[in-house]
């Protein structure tokens, strides 16, 4: 999988099955994780409407799973924790902002943006 950075911009490309949802999603709750209100100011973009569906399931359902300690969510807390700017965060502090990030996107659900690309074009 292929990553180019313009600036505060992320594009990641690759086939399928090479994990673009799994990366997506762990950059996204690690962004949510530093900061809880982080979801205001992110937008991910997808081809599909099934892959929109998907990709806010996801986020929304391993932010539910870190922060109860779930162990289908394990290998999220343990790719977020070990990227970079999360040098000496602890499990707890992780799960306690990812409750909080799951709270606020929850009563902010408007705001939860990861659409197809035709959506985000039309707006």
């Amino acid at each position: 999988m292929g990553a180019a950075n313009h600036g505060k911009l992320k594009i990641y490309q690759a086939s399928a099955g090479a994990g673009k949802t799994f990366r997506l999603a762990v950059e996204y709750i690690r962004l949510l994780i530093l900061r809880p209100d982080n979801y205001k100011h992110i937008l991910a973009v997808t081809f599909t409407n099934k892959a929109t569906s998907e990709m806010k399931e996801r986020i929304l359902s391993q932010l539910y799973g870190i922060w109860q300690g779930l162990p289908r969510s394990e290998a999220y807390l343990r790719a977020i924790l070990s990227m970079e700017g999360m040098g000496g965060k602890t499990d707890d502090w992780a799960r306690a902002q990812a409750g909080e990030a799951l709270r606020l996107l929850l009563a902010d659900y408007g705001h939860f943006r990861v659409e197809t690309i035709d959506a985000y074009f039309q707006s």
